[in-house]
């Protein structure tokens, strides 16, 4: 293993990229990592959820928060560069990232966290042997690769329609730091600021960040803490994912409500087998977000 650079301590800051670096980095995804117009695949099986299609919810939401990857990015992949797959740089690469990966997640258990997150540039830094910057080129480059994204079809109108209603938007993502950089790159919008996507800073939770991931509740009690300082309670707000243990029952269990996104068969994650004997994990299933937004919006506007 190169020498030379330590795993993070706890509670140290993840890597951010300085601005001329992401820069760079965004023209690079532009370039490999966003492949506009990729086909969708239907959902053709929705199994014991079916009878939540298109189900109202039990209130009119006050905010929504989301998923990406599944969810407002369509990818081979449903999480950020995992290791398993193809690499440009070949398997003992993928062999060493994926053993450094298992050995933070392990140290982290030992530190109490169920569902721990590592820092994909400290990783490829001691993967690599190489500082920062390279090592945060090298985890884009690996992305590109491994797991290139387009835009889910109709999802920068609903996130539109939000932003029109007044509805706070926010995330709860497992990412790594290129992760916004992805979504600008692939709505052509900044996730914040005028004309943008209309996401709030203070209520976008990235597991990078946060060293802890979902299915934990971590994030999701991170949220409903910075929802509540607005005066919003979480039963009062939405998240939408594709996944139903990891965004829905997470979500739930918080104390949100919460709809399952179908709309793309690779990354619909339904897991039955896991969920079998209990309750829905949602209070709705969609197979669009066209749908998402008729039925959303037709809601907010009774009230």
């Amino acid at each position: 293993m190169p020498l030379g650079f330590d795993s993070p301590e706890a509670g140290e800051p993840a890597y951010e990229a300085p601005e001329d670096l992401q820069r760079e980095l965004r023209t690079y995804i532009a370039r490999h990592g966003i492949r506009h117009g990729q086909a969708i695949e239907p959902v053709s099986e929705l199994g014991d959820y079916e009878g939540l299609l298109g189900k109202g919810l039990p209130r009119a939401p006050k905010a929504i928060a989301l998923d990406v990857y599944g969810t407002l990015l369509a990818g081979i992949q449903a999480e950020p560069g995992e290791v398993q797959a193809a690499s440009p740089e070949g398997v003992d690469l993928g062999s060493r990232l994926a053993a450094l990966i298992a050995q933070d997640h392990a140290e982290a258990r030992r530190a109490g966290i169920a569902w721990p997150e590592v820092d994909g540039v400290s990783v490829f830094m001691r993967a690599l042997g190489v500082k920062p910057a390279l090592a945060a080129r090298a985890c884009v480059s690996w992305e590109c690769a491994v797991n290139p994204c387009a835009p889910m079809p109709g999802a920068l109108p609903f996130l539109d329609a939000c932003s029109a209603a007044g509805l706070p938007l926010a995330i709860v993502s497992n990412a790594q730091f290129y992760t916004p950089l992805f979504l600008a790159e692939a709505f052509g919008r900044e996730l914040t600021g005028p004309r943008s996507l209309g996401f709030q800073p203070e209520l976008a939770f990235w597991s990078y960040r946060e060293r802890q991931a979902k299915p934990g509740g971590w994030m999701y009690r991170r949220l409903a803490e910075a929802l509540a300082a607005r005066g919003i309670k979480p039963q009062d707000a939405l998240y939408i994912g594709n996944d139903a243990r990891n965004d829905c029952l997470a979500a739930r269990e918080a104390g949100f409500m919460a709809m399952l996104y179908a709309g793309d068969a690779r990354s619909y994650r339904p897991r039955h087998g896991e969920l079998s004997g209990r309750a829905p994990p949602c209070d709705s299933l969609s197979a669009s977000w066209r749908s998402i937004s008729s039925l959303l919006f037709g809601t907010v506007a009774k009230e």
